[in-house]
């Protein structure tokens, strides 16, 4: 079940991150602000359990991988300054709070 979740909440964040990264609203990169922002509440809901905090990195890898290939001549994620950020931030923020420790209340 815990699995499941985990695929489920990193297919969702990275489709949607990969759609809407490279929106602006009046100049001022917006899609990448809420899709990175995404992509830490993911991480943080599937910490929760072993499984999840080891499966969110690696598949937020393999979803933003896969996007970036050129399988039909057309690129989801573009070589431009926003599309380096998705998917290089992507991947270290899901690591990142995945191997953040857990804190604990102070004995």
């Amino acid at each position: 079940m815990h699995l499941l979740k985990s695929v489920l909440v990193a297919s969702l964040v990275a489709v949607f991150g990969t759609i809407s990264h490279q929106t602006q609203i009046n100049g001022l990169p917006a899609g990448i602000v809420l899709s990175l922002a995404g992509v830490i509440l993911g991480a943080v809901e599937c910490r929760s359990t072993n499984l999840g905090r080891i499966t969110f990195p690696i598949l937020m890898v393999l979803f933003v991988f896969v996007s970036a290939q050129d399988w039909t001549g057309d690129k989801l994620l573009p070589a431009n300054e926003l599309g380096m950020v998705w998917s290089y931030g992507a991947v270290l923020l899901a690591a990142l709070v995945s191997l953040w420790p857990r804190i604990g209340p102070q004995r």
